[in-house]
């Protein structure tokens, strides 16, 4: 697994974690990664953002520090799915997994 710092325009909007071609997000307001399609098509088709891979300690860092945090109004209802997402993954988990990877 390997971890990005997505940003757009030089802003820094996502921590993102890439496992098996599968792309998540970390979303502030669930405090967990959520599989994001979008994303996943931007790093490999559009690459309307930039990626920048970060290990697990700037992951964190940027986490503790609010990255990815979505306006709960203007947002509400992707926000709402995110919360009812059957199989998110904990921050523990992809970091773990993420620094087991470097090794």
């Amino acid at each position: 697994m390997k971890l990005y710092l997505v940003r757009e325009d030089d802003d820094p909007r996502w921590v993102a974690a890439l496992a098996n071609e599968r792309m998540y997000g970390y979303v502030a307001n669930t405090g967990k990664f959520h599989d994001n399609n979008a994303l996943r098509n931007d790093y490999y088709i559009d690459r309307d953002f930039s990626y920048e891979e970060i290990g697990p300690g700037e992951a964190r860092r940027l986490i503790d520090q609010g990255i990815g945090r979505l306006d709960e109004v203007e947002e509400a209802a992707m926000i709402a799915a995110w919360k009812a997402d059957p199989r998110p993954l904990s921050v523990t988990d992809v970091l773990a997994m993420a620094a087991a990877s470097r090794n």
